[in-house]
């Protein structure tokens, strides 16, 4: 008999927000103050973005602006791709390797009630092989198309089984040399 991991069963609930008025620097102090790599941009309660540390990065630092004179509503990643509570976690996994993300808010309605995030696949991947139907197949294979690694929790569409674990090609050319 299958059943599905709905996403409401591996969210994180408590979701860090952020106004799209503040600066990039209050920004990463709160990621920094609460050990997390991505605040969910909400106005009126409503969530219209998202800011990682990828955007940090790439939108900032890497451009040399200021952190404390940049809003974040200038380089939140924008339309935000979101699942619902009920939604599988497959298909959620699914959503994050097409779209290349590793956060995916979790809304019910217009009201964000959660996050998942690629570490949280990680910990209900055991949950997941168990309703995939070509699982015997994938074991057999010792690849899988399209998964998390469990090493660096990156989405990827090629892994393989190196000690008991599903790792992407970068993560066993560093673990094996």
């Amino acid at each position: 008999m299958k059943r599905s991991v709905p996403v409401k069963d591996a969210m994180i609930v408590k979701v860090v927000t952020v106004g799209p008025s503040k600066t990039v620097a209050k920004a990463a102090e709160m990621m920094a103050e609460n050990g997390i790599g991505s605040l969910v941009i909400v106005r009126k309660n409503k969530p219209i973005g998202i800011i990682t540390e990828r955007d940090l990065l790439e939108k900032v630092v890497s451009s040399d602006l200021k952190a404390s004179e940049v809003r974040v509503s200038s380089v939140m990643s924008k339309p935000l791709i979101t699942v619902t509570p009920n939604t599988d976690m497959l298909d959620a996994m699914r959503t994050m390797v097409k779209n290349r993300i590793r956060r995916l808010p979790v809304v019910e309605g217009e009201k964000l009630v959660g996050i998942v995030t690629a570490q949280d696949v990680t910990e209900v991947s055991h949950q997941i092989l168990e309703v995939v139907p070509e699982h015997e197949e994938i074991e057999s294979k010792g690849e899988v198309e399209e998964s998390v690694c469990e090493v660096c929790g990156e989405a990827r569409k090629s892994l393989s089984e190196w000690n008991g674990k599903w790792i992407c090609d970068e993560c066993r050319d560093y673990l094996v040399g």
